[in-house]
């Protein structure tokens, strides 16, 4: 029995001594950890200098990364104003950098009446109706005001094409439109300005000198820090806007599919009705510009990857000179602690305890940079919250970065270690 026995003793034995190892390792891991945060402590501004340009680079990828998702959500969240399955015709483009060219500037402006007739020629088309806007006006209504509003003149679907509900009251019907009459319609913002402790249907308020009678009310969508505030409108009929502010201005021809599907046939055909309108033959350009939340989204994503790339590039010079600066003190650590590593070497340590220890030492300079980048990046991301300006930290921006100066800091740190593990102890112990 015995004999049968002493087989089945061996694996019994074998499990204590992988744990033991294991032990073993972890321990000789912390020593190495321990040794590290010394040798970087004992060099504050040595280090701190070193890992300069990796906190930048890091922080450069954090912060233009939370800028560019911040930006997208607030996009993707403007965008929603121009309605489901909806495409705008305007006199000139959505977006423009620079001084329009003078072809471009010479533009007839869009008038109303060429929108009723576009409407005609589309039958297909859910709603097609003309709109225009102005910004940073005041509205008053007895002692109050409400600062900062933007003032929409449209027709009787305006308020489906600009994906602005009405949560009380009703919208101006299309003969109001047509009649210039003296009814609004109001956003949240301008009804907490204006009547905050009372229902503003059948109200007066004024733009202006013009007294209107309030009609209806804009369900609550939230402000945007960046261009439209839904909650700070105020919706007119078409005619009385231009009596308002001018009939001079160009008027933008809000076009809605029935659905997504039918949008590119819709811009197509709208395209081609409205050349005819414009009076436009085969040999000139298109004098207006079409413009929808899928081409607006494509221009921001053109625009995202250009700067993503441009900061990416950055990155890496900055990476690149933290990878260096981290080679260098590395070296120079090697240096200094010739005499250290031959006794360690001549106490019995191995080549490969002497690497491990140097290149952990390099991983923890380089991580430590890029921790600070992070949160320098948070920092501005939080700064920007509070400027009101879109920012917000992507997770994998954060992965990204400390993982990236972590594997700067060990390419930079296995030269070192290699020349630390290879000196000869005879030799290292001898060093002054």
């Amino acid at each position: 029995m015995s004999e049968a026995t002493l087989p089945l003793a061996a694996p019994a034995s074998a499990g204590p001594s992988k744990v033991s190892g294991f032990m073993r390792g972890a321990r000789a891991r912390g020593d190495d950890f321990r040794l590290a945060l010394d040798s970087l402590n004992g060099h504050k501004l040595r280090s701190g200098l070193t890992a300069l340009g990796i906190i930048i680079g890091v922080f450069t990828v954090v912060a233009m990364m939370a800028l560019l998702n911040g930006l997208s959500k607030t996009i993707n969240k403007q965008l929603g104003a121009l309605g489901a399955n909806a495409f705008h015709i305007q006199r000139w483009p959505a977006v423009q950098f620079g001084d329009f060219s003078p072809e471009v500037a010479a533009r007839k402006k869009i008038t109303v009446i060429q929108a009723k007739a576009l409407r005609e020629m589309i039958p297909q088309a859910k709603e097609v109706g003309a709109e225009v806007w102005d910004y940073g006006k005041m509205a008053y209504a007895g002692d109050r005001t409400s600062p900062g509003v933007q003032v929409g003149g449209g027709q009787s679907d305006f308020f489906t094409l600009n994906n602005l509900p009405i949560v009380s009251g009703r919208g101006f019907t299309e003969a109001e439109a047509d009649d210039g009459a003296r009814v609004a319609v109001i956003g949240a913002a301008v009804q907490d300005a204006l009547f905050p402790d009372s229902d503003p249907i059948g109200q007066k308020m004024k733009l202006g000198r013009m007294e209107l009678k309030v009609i209806g009310t804009i369900e609550r969508q939230g402000g945007l820090p960046l261009g439209d505030n839904p909650d700070a409108t105020v919706a007119v009929p078409i005619t009385l806007f231009m009596e308002l502010y001018g009939a001079s201005r160009s008027a933008e021809v809000a076009v809605m599919a029935n659905s997504h599907e039918e949008m590119s046939r819709l811009q197509d055909a709208a395209t081609v009705a409205f050349r005819r309108i414009r009076g436009l033959d085969n040999t000139k350009e298109n004098d207006f510009e079409i413009y929808s939340n899928d081409s607006l989204h494509e221009m921001f994503d053109n625009l995202s990857m250009a700067v993503t790339v441009a900061s990416a590039f950055m990155c890496f010079l900055s990476l690149l000179v933290g990878g260096f600066g981290v080679m260098n003190i590395m070296l120079v650590a090697v240096t200094e602690r010739t005499r250290e590593i031959g006794l360690r070497k001549a106490l019995g340590a191995r080549r490969l305890r002497i690497l491990t220890q140097f290149v952990i030492e390099a991983v923890l300079l380089a991580a430590c940079g890029g921790g600070i980048g992070v949160l320098l990046g948070y920092a501005a991301s939080w700064l920007g919250q509070f400027l009101n300006f879109p920012a917000e930290v992507p997770l994998w921006a954060v992965a990204l970065g400390i993982g990236v100066s972590c594997g700067v800091g060990l390419l930079a740190g296995i030269y070192p270690a290699f020349r630390a593990s290879r000196l000869d102890p005879a030799v290292a112990l001898r060093d002054e």
